[in-house]
């Protein structure tokens, strides 16, 4: 028997094995097959639409609960019938009576949160939906069941009692919870697994809005992080569309925003569409900026985490007392700025005020996500906008209105970096083609200034803070998080810059090395030099004792530390183009301590690859 080859082992084919069931072989087969998938997403969307349903419901019930219920104990009027009370016109006179009064109602409801948060630690409080796609982009997809339940929950309390805060971002949390759950139960592969989530979340938009394009739109600009593939779209598609098929029949033809029909003229107004959308732009960078340096102060302050969001619960309720359009999502606020009945300095007030307390609320420990405030800022910045125009150059737009509704689409495209989301949902809530054309104008231009401007959405700020871009991929963030020291290796001769390069010659010849870093008397790396360049002396052989290496080497070569990423080590390496660099040590950044091969990166490269393939 040849060593080489080994006995030969007779194997048992795997179907017929004693230790395989039935059950599992037939797990792994459906696993392993696509034919499950428009099964599975028509149900994650009918599903998805139910919990929309249960959560919308839960918000009422809570709303009812601290405004009604216990707010009429303590003669608090209902913050929901002060939607039409402006400041600017009928002053302090028109604050209701009681008025002290009103910050008790969202202070109790984070006391609630609070009491919750000891039983669920870290899953009750703040913005989780950079978290959400964390977990879906990077970490396998691994979306625990009870989010369904502990989303809705901490949502419903913040929103219900008066918090500033949105409901889309954690009813997108609990589709893609959905989404995750049926998925898990199949066993797919992590690419299949994302596929569901992303169902779920386009499930809970679609449902949210009875917009399916612009659920599609968010699941793919936003959950999948602008991955658009063939069999994700059609999946995401079936999902949407029975989500909202179910949600209409479940609910009737509720629409939380009603839009008017404006006239939407081709004319001097696309000039002022267009300055809207730059200032759009501009204003979306100030608000991630501002709502992360909120949140950043909440973090580094020294009330103690309990006491923090009843702060901040007493500090939203403050602003009640004079803006109380800011509560919850503040949908009855845009319907009335879309019928242009609010004046133009309450609007262009709510839109800092609604910047200052939704990072308030996020940030003292309140759930709920930013979509419904980014609306929320776009309508009162369109409507304002407009208002001012008209105020400083009379009757140059027809209707503020119709500024109110596209300023909506433009600032959520510039905080959210989805566009494509922002134009379908003003079209599929409008109903009207003639909206398209003002509402791709303002929502690119806008987008176009914030990316200029800032790279990351207000989704993604906070992962890139963590060294973590989702744009550069799964294997691009596993490379951020590992270091050169762990691919470094030793087997490497450095030449003195002195050394004639008959003797170099000479040296080459017995080495099995193709580069070679050079070094001067103190043994500081000084340049590269590899077999390439000797082609340039090797026909004047007569001159290599009056040549040494240093004349020779390359020294514009850059070198890595042993604390670098091997993300940045990559880049380096395609940048110069060559196939090692140099590692110097991390404390004089001069001593070469070992090289960093482009093939090691390679192969670690593939071998990520795999184990993603192969475990998901």
């Amino acid at each position: 028997m040849s060593a080489l080859t080994g006995p030969k082992i007779e194997l048992e084919p795997e179907s017929e094995s004693e230790d395989v069931s039935p059950g599992a072989r037939w797990l792994r087969v459906v696993s392993e097959s696509n034919a499950w998938l428009p099964l599975a997403a028509a149900v994650i969307g009918a599903l998805t639409a139910l919990a929309n349903v249960g959560f919308h419901w839960a918000i009422e019930r809570s709303h009812h609960l601290f405004w009604v219920d216990v707010g009429s104990t303590m003669g608090v009027v209902d913050i929901g019938r002060l939607s039409t009370y402006d400041i600017f016109e009928s002053g302090l006179a028109g604050i209701p009576d009681n008025w002290w009064l009103i910050p008790v109602v969202p202070t109790l409801g984070m006391l609630l949160i609070v009491v919750l948060d000891r039983w669920f630690p870290g899953e009750m409080k703040g913005y989780g939906l950079p978290r959400f796609l964390e977990l879906v982009n990077v970490k396998g997809g691994y979306l625990r069941r009870r989010w369904i339940t502990l989303k809705t929950l901490s949502s419903a309390i913040t929103l219900g009692s008066g918090m500033s805060a949105g409901i889309e971002g954690p009813i997108a949390q609990i589709g893609g919870s959905v989404g995750s759950t049926v998925g898990r139960a199949l066993r797919p592969s992590f690419d299949r697994l994302r596929v569901l989530i992303a169902c779920g979340s386009a499930s809970a938009i679609a449902a949210s809005f009875g917009s399916p394009i612009a659920g599609v739109m968010f699941a793919q600009e936003i959950v999948l992080i602008g991955e658009l593939q063939a069999q994700s779209f059609y999946l995401i598609v079936l999902a949407a569309g029975i989500s909202t098929v179910t949600s209409l029949y479940l609910t009737g033809d509720h629409v939380i925003l009603v839009t008017p029909e404006f006239d939407w003229p081709l004319n001097h107004e696309l000039l002022f569409l267009v300055l809207m959308g730059m200032l759009c732009g501009l204003l979306a960078v100030f608000f991630i900026r501002s709502f992360y340096a909120i949140r950043d102060y909440f973090q580094r302050t020294k009330i103690s985490a309990t006491a923090l969001p009843l702060v901040g619960g007493l500090l939203v309720g403050v602003s009640l007392i004079f803006f109380p359009q800011i509560a919850s999502s503040g949908y009855a606020t845009m319907n009335l700025a879309f019928l242009g009945e609010m004046s133009a300095p309450l609007l262009l007030a709510l839109v800092f005020v609604k910047m200052l307390m939704t990072g308030v609320t996020l940030g003292c420990g309140g759930s709920g996500g930013v979509f419904a405030p980014s609306m929320f800022i776009g309508v009162a910045f369109g409507g304002g906008f407009a208002g001012l125009v008209n105020h400083l150059i009379p009757e140059t737009i027809g209707e503020p209105g119709a500024f109110a509704l596209v300023g909506m689409g433009a600032f959520l495209s510039a905080a959210t970096h989805a566009p494509m989301t922002a134009i379908f949902l003003l079209f599929e809530l409008t109903r009207d083609y003639n909206a398209v054309v003002p509402a791709m104008i303002t929502s690119i231009t806008a987008t176009l200034v914030a990316r200029r401007l800032m790279y990351d959405s207000i989704d993604t700020y906070e992962l890139s803070r963590r060294g973590l871009d989702l744009h550069a991929g799964n294997e691009a963030n596993i490379l951020r998080k590992l270091y050169v020291r762990g691919l470094v290796s030793k087997d490497f001769q450095p030449i003195p810059e002195s050394m004639a390069v008959t003797d170099f010659v000479r040296y080459v010849t017995n080495s099995h090395h193709m580069y070679f870093p050079v070094v001067n008397s103190e043994g500081e790396l000084t340049g590269m030099v590899s077999i390439q360049d000797l082609r340039g002396v090797l026909l004047d052989a007569d001159a290599w004792p009056y040549v040494v290496v240093g004349e020779l080497a390359r020294k514009e070569i850059r070198a890595v530390r042993g604390s670098d990423t091997l993300h940045d080590a990559m880049k380096l390496i395609a940048a110069m183009g060559w196939e090692q660099v140099p590692v110097v040590d991390d404390e004089t950044q001069r001593k070469v301590v070992g090289m960093l091969r482009r093939s090691d990166l390679q192969d670690f490269y593939q071998k990520r690859l795999l184990a993603r393939e192969l475990h998901g």
